[in-house]
């Protein structure tokens, strides 16, 4: 899995590498863009300095010269732009610990979350199909409601989301459990719908994939 999404990630960016030949007014118009883009995604741009797996995507991509990395970042600041509801950079969510010694307890910020969709944009991060599905098992309790966004639709017109991974902060080398939710507003835009992840206190078993909502606190 990380040989594949290092892979991926050098081929996107090798993609728009070859043969890229931009015309000076549009890469001035660009720079103007990525300017203007960035006053509010300066602070979102992706870096993981603690992700080593992401470390030959990086590489990749800050070898690229000119034209084609200020298109890839261009084109990045501008999908952020088209990002709503980004959540504020304040905010924090918060994943309770497991059972295990490896189940540590997660805190993110809203910046971390936005961090981590600004890297999906970039082509640094991969995402998968989020479909929203019906819990295996829900909560006895009742308080984690059937699905895991309750206000998120999918399906009959509405686009499957994209689940991406947040990072583990206290163990890169092992996936975390949180994932952030967006989904595709057409445009070349996306909405975030929100922080999802396993409950960790779960045996393994039926229910254990089960994803529950992330609720923010300011």
């Amino acid at each position: 899995m990380r040989f594949n999404v290092v892979l991926l990630s050098i081929s996107f960016l090798a993609t728009l590498a070859v043969g890229l030949v931009i015309p000076y007014q549009n890469i001035k118009g660009r720079n103007q863009d990525l300017r203007a883009g960035f006053l509010d995604g300066a602070h979102d741009f992706i870096v993981f300095k603690r992700e080593p797996k992401f470390n030959y995507a990086k590489k990749a991509f800050n070898s690229l010269r000119g034209a084609a990395k200020k298109s890839i970042l261009a084109t990045a600041a501008k999908a952020h732009r088209l990002t709503t509801n980004l959540p504020s950079r304040h905010s924090t969510f918060h994943v309770p610990a497991g059972p295990k010694p490896h189940q540590n307890s997660q805190t993110y910020t809203g910046k971390a979350v936005r961090k981590t969709i600004f890297g999906f944009h970039l082509g640094m991060l991969c995402s998968k199909p989020f479909r929203n599905a019906l819990h295996k098992l829900p909560k006895a309790d009742g308080t984690g409601g059937t699905k895991p966004l309750p206000h998120m639709s999918v399906g009959g017109g509405a686009p499957k989301g994209k689940e991406i991974d947040l990072p583990n902060n206290l163990d890169p080398s092992r996936r975390g459990p949180a994932r952030v939710i967006i989904q595709p507003t057409g445009v070349g835009g996306h909405d975030f719908k929100g922080v999802v992840a396993h409950d960790q206190s779960r045996k393994p078993g039926l229910g254990d994939s089960d994803h529950f909502q992330v609720h923010p606190k300011p």
